[in-house]
């Protein structure tokens, strides 16, 4: 009798011993199953900004990109447009000198040296004739004079045709001197952009490449965290079971 009262006190005191020390250790483990869960979690909050900052980055490398090619294309459409400017100013500047030098042939080979300054003889005797009075014989004078005058001016027709053209010619080479410098700045101006572009691509490229390597390592944490996580989860279950069957005996 007393040796079975004996058995039945050492089981009890077993018993709670086992039940003492196992909530000790699922104490333990919740603990640590806590702090895993927070260095998994934050791991993962971790790896999920590196993502997000690539999904960003790529995105605007995209964006960049479809501007940067829209430039090169403007730039390139300018460049031929300068091109085509410049031999159009080549081509007048040769008509002017064709044109110069036909005038000092014709200048060397007429008696009138300045058509101009006979055309505005011209028009005072014009004007005379019509405002103011004079005699019969003035008139006649005049009338005469006029008539030499545009005769000989008529002979230096040519000389004032040329002379209109190469006016006419070198306004039109500065004009086109003016677009072609406007076009080369707009050129200089949108590389300058496209080149801002580009170099930002690469930075972008660059970083990518960094944050996908961080996003790895974070993820590499992230995974072996979550095994231990598991692992842990695994032995508080084994051990509530365990409790749950002292429990039982207990009561």
């Amino acid at each position: 009798m007393d040796l079975n009262n004996n058995l039945q006190k050492e089981t009890k005191k077993e018993l709670f011993a086992n039940f003492d020390k196992l909530r000790s250790e699922i104490n333990s483990l919740r603990n640590e199953l806590n702090k895993v869960n927070n260095d998994k979690e934050s791991w993962f909050s971790k790896k999920e900004g590196l993502s997000n900052n690539i999904r960003k980055k790529i995105e605007s490398i995209k964006e960049n990109r479809a501007k940067r090619d829209a430039l090169t294309k403007e730039v390139k459409d300018l460049k031929e447009k300068r091109s085509k400017l410049n031999q159009e100013i080549k081509e007048k500047i040769s008509e002017l000198i064709k044109l110069k030098n036909e005038l000092k042939n014709l200048a060397k080979k007429s008696k009138i040296k300045d058509p101009y300054r006979l055309k505005g003889k011209i028009d005072q005797i014009e004007v005379k004739l019509e405002t103011e009075a004079m005699s019969f014989e003035k008139e006649k004078e005049l009338s005469k004079k006029l008539k030499q005058f545009k005769k000989m001016l008529s002979e230096s027709s040519e000389i004032i045709n040329i002379n209109n053209k190469i006016k006419k010619l070198n306004y039109e080479v500065k004009l086109t001197r003016e677009n072609t410098n406007e076009t080369h700045n707009k050129i200089q101006k949108l590389a300058g952009e496209s080149q801002k572009l580009h170099e930002g691509i690469i930075k972008n490229s660059k970083e990518i490449d960094d944050l996908k390597s961080n996003e790895e390592e974070a993820f590499k944490h992230f995974a072996n965290l979550k095994k231990i996580f598991n692992d842990t989860n695994n032995k508080l279950k084994e051990k509530l079971s365990e409790m749950n069957i002292i429990r039982e005996k207990i009561n």
